[in-house]
């Protein structure tokens, strides 16, 4: 019974780590975007294509570097918002070797 309460507790725990907020930018404000990226530290958000805005597009962006792997930072990117073709988040990229 130990082992499946465990277990239980163990699957949970790593459901919640995975969980990502998803926003279709489209719908949102520049300033709605950052907040919400502020407030959860990372998500996926849905965009259009800067080129070709009929193309959606997608990815992971974050709220600092803090929210990236070791291994990564953040550098700024840009994606179109309802008021704004150019509102600045920021994504992880992986750190360059010197």
């Amino acid at each position: 019974m130990k082992t499946l309460l465990l277990a239980a507790i163990m699957s949970m725990t790593t459901v919640s780590a995975i969980a990502m907020n998803t926003y279709n930018t489209r719908g949102m404000t520049c300033a709605q975007i950052q907040s919400a990226l502020k407030r959860d530290g990372i998500a996926q958000l849905h965009y259009a294509s800067p080129r070709n805005p009929g193309v959606p597009l997608y990815d992971t962006f974050v709220a600092s570097s803090r929210d990236c792997r070791s291994s990564s930072m953040s550098k700024p990117a840009y994606v179109t918002t309802r008021d704004t073709r150019k509102c600045q988040v920021r994504q992880c990229v992986r750190k360059s070797r010197r």
